[in-house]
């Protein structure tokens, strides 16, 4: 990766202004709330400068008002501490995904998002809650909640 030349397409092709200009895209992020969504893809990312890797969940938002837009549901194992519960968070999201994932899927990361992605084309509900400083929005997929 020749990170001048892409810097030199950023500043001088697009006309980037990075004292003006918004990083994150066209697109803002979507309202906290519920989301029915299906499961488009699951990827391995990472590591990242830091170190960190995670899993990645991608879903299209089926709401109206929201069509086409993806989501991208993240499961970082970044450190020992949030190990445990994060690996939860991927059984259970697995497990609404309707897939089963047994001890043997985690000893390989690969081994892993191929099992996962058994879960490609499942629908789920998406709850996106941002935390109480507004620096960031968690998710949780959850069971389509029943028509009433």
């Amino acid at each position: 990766m020749n990170l001048k030349s892409i810097a030199q397409q950023i500043l001088e092709e697009e006309g980037f202004d990075p004292k003006t200009d918004t990083v994150g895209g066209d697109f803002e992020d979507l309202p906290d709330g519920m989301y029915d969504a299906i499961l488009l893809n699951v990827s391995w990312k990472g590591p990242n400068d830091n170190g960190t890797e995670w899993l990645s969940f991608e879903f299209e938002i089926l709401n109206e008002g929201y069509e086409n837009r993806k989501y991208f549901g993240n499961i970082f194992f970044a450190n020992e501490k949030m190990l445990q519960l994060n690996l939860k968070r991927a059984m259970k999201t697995a497990a609404v995904l309707d897939v089963e994932l047994t001890v043997e899927d985690f000893e390989d990361t690969d081994v892993l998002v191929q099992t996962l992605q058994h879960g490609i084309g499942n629908q789920c509900m998406i709850e996106l809650k941002t935390n109480k400083k507004g620096t960031f929005q968690n998710w949780e997929a959850l069971e389509e909640a029943p028509f009433s």
